[in-house]
């Protein structure tokens, strides 16, 4: 009974651990003061995001251009080393983005990046009408 009660407790563990991967519809939304203090392409404009194990990706539904947020996660925290440009360039950065959660969902995926270039941020807010796919 003890093998199984740490068992069961460990699988539960791993399951809470998990990396919500997958693509999530909503929206990345800026405070008014954050959007007026902004340079151009510093703030990313997207309704969908996609995590996955070394990235997470911000676009528009069709996906004809996007920004991704590259690196290693740490939980639900992934430490960006770079950012891939709509334009498809990598630039090396430093930066976070964190996956946050309500009601055992994802409801906000925050990422910023800077390098020697300029500063970067996605803000995204997941759709409570749509679930990850």
């Amino acid at each position: 009974m003890l093998v199984l009660a740490l068992t069961l407790t460990l699988a539960a563990q791993l399951a809470a651990d998990a990396l919500p991967t997958g693509t999530y519809d909503g929206t990345c939304l800026y405070p008014e003061a954050v959007q007026e203090r902004a340079a151009p392409g510093e703030l990313v404009a997207c309704n969908q995001a996609r995590v996955n194990a070394d990235s997470i990706t911000f676009g528009r539904r069709g996906w004809q251009t996007h920004t991704r947020f590259n690196g290693a996660f740490q939980g639900d925290r992934l430490t960006v080393t770079s950012v891939t440009l709509p334009n498809g360039r990598a630039v090396d950065v430093r930066g976070v983005c964190e996956i946050y959660h309500a009601d055992n969902a994802v409801s906000t995926i925050a990422c910023t990046a800077t390098s020697t270039r300029g500063s970067m941020a996605a803000n995204f807010v997941v759709s409570t009408i749509n679930n990850a796919r």
